[in-house]
């Protein structure tokens, strides 16, 4: 057992733990009065074979209609009358369920997250049903525009390669999944060593220790984590979607950095002074100034080998060209015009106001523990966050900028009612 990182009144202490090749990260604050947990699987999308993608996803749907003697409704019926939160996402790299309840009821929700994770049973009846949900939501998710163009933009600038996938899958693929799939893909990927179990709040170590040990501690081993180390390789150019709507979305990136890279502060302060909030530069500029759009904003998304960095806007179909242009104008403007010092301080100061703000909820702090030990290998205190904050200067950020902005890794991609010849805008691709 290791204890690391005393973080004060605004914390606990972060400890860490292994009980049969799942490890344990716990953080104990004794004030609250609950706790949030997580069951985190080093598995997403991105495991899937292309012809099964969405598998995942779909798995943990079905999760929760049928396991351990329970069916769908009692599943629900325990849920609320245990008076917190049970909930599961998917990403790329990651599936995770999840529960913040009173301290009281850990053991409980602990048993119930368990079962849903080991002892699912999977009805045929119930596949089929959440079989045509998840198709729903597909195409829900393409009448979206601003979550459509993103599902587009990803198989666009990785072609080919497992990250360019949609997480839910497509229509064809979520067809031809199976109750067979689904068995193999959790006895294979719901195992040690990809087993992560988070909790923060009013619990302790011994306490976390004991449940997984009670519920985890007999399992075999399952499929080791291997990952490439070398990113995607990237597709450039510029692509017009037509599609009838009222507004023309546009999505511009460029590479980013990977999870665990020294310079991740550096990226996230970047995306802060660019697009990260009001007094960003894209927003001044093309929102307060020109009066070009009402949404326009920078992101980044990191995974094991890569990252992503881009800007989205939406704007009036007949002001998509000018938009396109002061948006490139601002992107390669940072390297002509590097970040002053006063726009590097105020965006250190919206990151540390940000997360010390997230140490307040035991549920960003199981999440962020959780991703830490996945991809750094250790826990990181808010103390040790907040000076890998301060550390950033303008030369890394300057660097950063430099490296990613230079005209010559785009990939942009346009949705909308768009005329012909607009494609011409594009501009400056290799």
């Amino acid at each position: 057992m290791e204890a690391r990182g005393v973080l004060g009144r605004a914390g606990g202490v972060i400890e860490t733990t292994a009980v049969n090749g799942v490890q344990i990260v716990c953080e104990n604050i004794p004030y609250l009065r609950s706790v949030s947990f997580g069951i985190w699987i080093n598995a997403g999308s991105r495991d899937e074979p292309d012809d099964k993608a969405g598998l995942f996803h779909f798995l943990e749907h079905l999760v929760f209609k049928g396991a351990a003697g329970r069916g769908a409704r009692a599943i629900n019926v325990e849920i609320d009358e245990l008076g917190g939160n049970v909930d599961a996402f998917t990403s790329r790299e990651t599936t995770a369920y999840i529960a913040h309840v009173l301290g009281e009821r850990l053991d409980q929700a602990f048993d119930l997250v368990a079962d849903l994770t080991l002892d699912s049973v999977f009805p045929e009846e119930e596949i089929e049903k959440e079989r045509q949900i998840i198709l729903d939501e597909i195409r829900m998710g393409e009448d979206n525009p601003t979550e459509s163009i993103f599902d587009r933009l990803y198989p666009l600038r990785w072609p080919g390669h497992p990250l360019g996938r949609p997480i839910t899958g497509s229509e064809e693929t979520v067809n031809a999944i199976t109750r067979d799939d689904i068995v193999r893909a959790r006895d294979i990927f719901y195992r040690p060593p990809r087993l992560f179990i988070s909790a923060s709040g009013n619990v302790t170590l011994e306490k976390m220790k004991k449940l997984v040990e009670r519920r985890f501690g007999g399992m075999g081993q399952g499929a080791p984590i291997e990952r490439p180390s070398s990113p995607p390789q990237i597709k450039t150019g510029g692509q017009i979607v037509n599609k009838p709507l009222e507004q023309a979305h546009i999505v511009l990136s460029v590479p980013g950095v990977r999870m665990a890279s020294r310079r991740r502060n550096q990226m996230a302060i970047l995306n802060t002074i660019l697009g990260g909030g009001a007094s960003s530069r894209l927003f001044q500029k093309i929102r307060e100034e020109m009066g070009l759009v009402y949404s326009i904003h920078s992101f980044f998304e990191q995974y094991v080998e890569t990252g992503i960095f881009g800007i989205y806007a939406a704007c009036a179909p007949d002001l998509l060209e000018k938009v396109w242009s002061a948006t490139l104008e601002e992107m390669e403007g940072i390297i002509k015009n590097p970040p002053s010092h006063e726009e590097l301080v105020r965006a250190k100061s919206m990151s540390v106001g940000a997360l010390k703000m997230s140490f307040e909820s035991p549920n960003a702090r199981m999440s962020q523990m959780a991703l830490q030990e996945m991809y750094y290998g250790k826990a990181l205190s808010r103390d040790e966050m907040i000076e890998e904050i301060n550390e950033v200067d303008e030369r890394g950020v300057c660097g950063l900028a430099e490296s990613l902005l230079d005209g010559r890794q785009y990939t942009a991609l346009v949705l909308g009612p768009v005329k012909k010849g607009r494609d011409k805008m594009f501009r400056k691709w290799p």
